[in-house]
């Protein structure tokens, strides 16, 4: 009966701990939206660990830790001052967590090498991200976006 008792405690400690990092985790996730909203890219890049792979398809290649964070947002809040994030659903299974979220604003400074025409666009873009947690960090975040939807909105096809 001890035994037996014992088991059940263990499987209830268990349950509960397994709660516990499943609401931590999910919460990184709503804590790391709130961040991208603040555009606060300090606070933002310490939720990655230091070889966090972080893949988009605008870029080539992986970009790396906290270090590529910071460069991608840097760049991105100055281009689209008013850069906003929404999620629309969250679905966690283990150490995976996906978002469905859009994201958006006005294209006030076009980065070098962008054309002029895009200054004043506004774009929204319907987005998925999935993130692979450790130990209450992102050690990888693959988002995927349609870019022809991006290059349509800040008026790609309309030059001649």
């Amino acid at each position: 009966m001890i035994r037996q008792l014992s088991y059940y405690k263990t499987i209830l400690i268990l349950m509960f701990l397994s709660q516990f990092v499943q609401a931590q985790t999910t919460d990184l996730i709503s804590e790391h939206f709130k961040l991208l909203n603040s555009h606060n890219i300090q606070a933002l890049a310490s939720e990655y660990t230091d070889d966090a792979e972080i893949f988009s398809p605008n870029w080539q290649g992986a970009k790396i830790g906290p270090a590529g964070i910071t460069e991608v947002y840097s760049r991105y809040y100055k281009t689209t001052p008013d850069l906003t994030y929404t999620v629309t659903n969250t679905i966690k299974s283990g150490d995976n967590i996906i978002v469905q979220y859009s994201w958006g604003g006005t294209m006030a400074k076009p980065e070098n090498g962008e054309p002029a025409y895009m200054e004043g666009k506004k774009y929204t873009l319907q987005c998925c991200a999935i993130f692979v947690i450790k130990n209450n960090k992102i050690i990888k975040e693959t988002n995927y976006f349609d870019q022809v939807a991006y290059l349509r909105q800040v008026g790609f096809f309309d030059q001649r």
